[in-house]
């Protein structure tokens, strides 16, 4: 098993440790540190094979070095087809093939490559897997979380959840620190949230002043009111965000627990398995949203209705109305929930039957509420409707399509995109949910919401879209897991969660924190800009200055220089050139802002190298000069 140490120490431990450290090899700044994992493995094979030939001299030990100098061979041949391939791309194949290549030989990446020499050598050797130095600390690892949640169930979960939670909002902090958060998200509910708690209405100025009930129905947003209230800042949304997210991982342990039973060592595993789903992570790390907290609720929610004391279920009744109150796709995830609910081994009785078609009931007219009627209140329909035209004008001739223009339909559920998003939520859950297809069928129509989109946008894992499928997946994941094992057996589940809970972690936090390092015009402009800007002032900003400057009445684009509804015009221009993209306008169109502004009375009050401040009159943008460097 020596060789399987090196392979995960070198292809999967040393690159995830390198992935923290910024540092560039000198003269090479196209490889990183994490980049000398393959060059250590073929030294330590050179090394591995050279101090056993000696002293082993049987057959098979022979065998072994035969096998041992072929890979130390290939490693080394492989390695100078990577340095080469780094100066000579033919076009995109060349690029495809090689990001494969790293994926493939860097961090849990590996872990398909490490898996199969893994078994080979456990065939070959018939070593037990216990003589692997990182399969005994690792089964060390998990007996102590067995002991520890023997011991004291609720405090090991919890402090477990703060740490991970401690772990998203760190890098969540690092984004926003580092101008990579958007006006488009945390600007439109930071606004929203203080003109909420400040006496202004739900209104946020970044989409125009519109109330946000006539964007997306989510209520739950303002029970951070109080909260924020006393922290009217964009990290409290963040904190909160963090926390939720966390919060998920009790939960969907007291419901495995419900399902497998309290001695069982599977629902021990799920809390891990949810705090690293890769989608989840995605959310976390981009920007704010309301709906993110449905699917811990949801999952709280259950684990509730599944316990037998009344005090649990009147408060999974409360957490399931929460998440009914996160957006309105949050409809749509209970009715699919219901549907599977009902047809599953879930609803063991009568009772629970009936409560489970009762909630797929609640789910459509709630939906329909949502979209149909709440919108009406303010003066319009539904918002999102346009993404869903191409079918047809409403939401019945969306339904009817698979009917009525069924080629149509079926093209647009089944491109690449749509089945790459499809991967990346199934895959880190080792497509258990998939194994009992009674409850799989919870995850149906949110991922029919997704995937019948126009664009693609809304089935990129990068983004928070995962999240609604996700909560029907984690819902379905215990029964899921339970009818894989009875296929073929604990032991067998058990390794396959392993491999793919590790194989799709993707980037991990510790790279997520490198990437979002603060440049050194970020954080001058954290320290001498920002406390000099006016925070009364009406403002228009760059898109990434937007969720910095979102505590006010109003904070708009730059091309948006009118108030709603007053019309108004904003008092302040600040834009930023050296930041981001400047998204929607681009550079260019912030550019031929700024050029128009003189015309329309406003006149430059301050600039460093990119950055500027036009004020209208004597509007007093700044209440200090920054210092220019």
């Amino acid at each position: 098993m020596r060789l399987i140490d090196i392979l995960i120490g070198t292809l999967v431990v040393f690159p995830l440790a390198a992935d923290a450290v910024w540092f560039e090899i000198p003269g090479l700044h196209s490889l990183e540190l994490a980049d000398l994992g393959l060059p250590l493995l073929a030294a330590a094979l050179i090394v591995e094979a050279a101090r056993r030939w000696p002293w082993e001299l049987s057959f098979l030990a022979r065998a072994g070095m035969k096998v041992l100098w072929r890979a130390a061979g290939v490693l080394i041949a492989l390695v100078l087809f990577v340095l080469l391939w780094r100066h000579w791309e033919p076009e995109n194949h060349g690029l495809y093939l090689r990001v494969a290549l790293w994926n493939l030989t860097h961090g849990t990446g590996a872990v398909p490559l490490v898996a199969i020499v893994a078994v080979a050598v456990r065939r070959w050797s018939r070593e037990p897997w216990e003589a692997s130095f990182f399969v005994r600390c690792g089964m060390r690892l998990a007996q102590a979380w067995l002991d520890a949640l023997e011991r004291s169930p609720g405090r090991t979960l919890w402090s477990a959840a703060g740490l991970v939670a401690a772990l998203f909002l760190w890098v969540s902090l690092l984004r926003h620190r580092a101008f990579d958060s958007h006006g488009f998200d945390l600007g439109i509910f930071t606004n929203a949230i203080w003109n909420l708690t400040h006496g202004h209405g739900y209104v946020s100025s970044v989409k125009g002043g519109i109330n946000l009930f006539s964007d997306h129905q989510s209520p739950l947003f303002w029970a951070l009111a109080p909260l924020f209230w006393m922290i009217p800042r964009p990290e409290t949304l963040l904190f909160a965000q963090a926390l939720g997210l966390a919060a998920g991982g009790p939960a969907l342990f007291y419901l495995a627990r419900a399902r497998l039973g309290r001695e069982h060592w599977a629902p021990a595993a799920l809390p891990w398995l949810y705090w690293s789903y890769l989608p989840l992570r995605n959310a976390n790390a981009f920007d704010f949203h309301p709906e993110v907290f449905m699917l811990p609720l949801f999952l709280w929610a259950f684990a509730g209705f599944a316990s037998e004391r009344p005090w649990a279920r009147r408060l999974g009744l409360l957490a399931l109305v929460a998440a009914l109150g996160a957006k309105e796709s949050a409809a749509v995830v209970a009715f699919g929930i219901g549907v599977a609910w009902a047809l599953s081994s879930g609803a063991g009785s009568r009772r629970e039957r009936w409560t489970a078609v009762a909630l797929a009931v609640a789910g459509a007219a709630l939906f329909f509420f949502d979209v149909k009627v709440v919108p009406r209140f303010f003066g319009g329909d539904y918002a999102y409707m346009g993404l869903y035209q191409r079918f047809g004008d409403g939401i019945g001739d969306v339904l009817l399509a698979p009917f009525t223009q069924p080629v149509y339909f079926f093209s647009q559920v089944f491109n690449h995109e749509r089945l790459t998003f499809l991967f990346w939520t199934l895959a880190p859950l080792g497509f258990l949910p998939l194994f009992d297809w009674r409850a799989a069928i919870a995850a149906l129509p949110p991922y029919l919401m997704l995937f019948l989109t126009e664009g693609d946008q809304r089935v990129r894992t990068v983004f928070h879209y995962g999240i609604e499928p996700g909560s029907a997946l984690f819902w379905a994941l215990p029964l899921g897991l339970a009818a894989f094992a009875r296929r073929f057996g604990w032991k067998c589940a058990g390794i396959w969660m392993l491999f793919w809970g590790l194989a799709c972690v993707g980037q991990n936090e510790l790279m997520r924190a490198r990437g979002y390092r603060a440049s050194s015009h970020a954080q001058w402009l954290v320290a001498e800009v920002m406390p000099c800007l006016n925070s009364a002032a009406p403002m228009a900003a760059s898109d990434v200055l937007i969720p910095h400057l979102a505590t006010r009445s109003w904070i708009s684009y730059p091309d948006a220089l009118r108030q709603r509804p007053s019309g108004e015009p904003v008092r302040c221009v600040v834009t930023d050139l050296e930041l981001g993209n400047n998204w929607p306008l681009w550079r260019r169109g912030v550019e031929r802002v700024l050029a128009g502004l003189p015309d329309q009375g406003y006149r430059e009050s301050y600039r460093c190298r990119g950055f500027s401040v036009y004020e209208l009159g004597a509007s007093a943008c700044l209440r200090c000069v920054p210092e220019c460097r």
